[in-house]
């Protein structure tokens, strides 16, 4: 096994394993009574906002590994988890959770069809790419889950926001 493999296999695992409690709380909201439900879907949130200053946290430190070129587009591409964190929060707290879940459903699937996002794709292995389409894909489901309990008509849980 050489160094690639290596660093691969514990990216992936690392990976996978940062995810768990996203897919775990956003299949918990549907078989819990309504306000414990409330309260778990509260906690996706903020998992997931805190994954998000994560991922912010290690592509600003990857962008020591290239040279200048890269430098700048890493630095841009890391802002936008950031950005996407604090925008759906303020949504949040200003309007609704279903809001700022929303907000971060779009803005995070539209993160992988940005322009410059291709430049880094140029220079990065094929296997790192496809990790990072089933872990963006598996994380917008999750995003879907949750706002498809905030609007859901039956249960109604939006209405202690409103």
């Amino acid at each position: 096994m050489n160094n690639e493999e290596i660093l691969l296999r514990s990216i992936r695992g690392s990976s996978y394993l940062s995810i768990a409690p996203c897919i775990l709380l956003s299949a918990a909201v549907w078989f819990t009574s309504d306000s414990s439900g409330i309260v778990i879907a509260n906690i996706f949130q903020i998992y997931f906002s805190l994954l998000l200053f994560y991922l912010f946290g290690k592509i600003w430190s990857l962008r020591s590994n290239f040279e200048q070129p890269l430098r700048s587009e890493l630095k841009k591409i890391a802002i936008i988890p950031a950005l996407l964190a604090m925008i759906g929060i303020i949504l949040t707290i200003y309007m609704n959770p279903a809001w700022g879940i929303a907000f971060l459903m779009v803005g995070f699937y539209l993160f992988r069809f940005i322009r410059f996002y291709f430049l880094i794709f140029q220079t990065i292995s094929h296997t790192y790419i496809d990790l990072f389409n089933r872990i963006s894909i598996i994380l917008c489901i999750c995003l879907m889950l949750i706002l498809t309990y905030w609007l859901n008509p039956y249960s109604n849980p939006i209405e202690a926001y409103i």
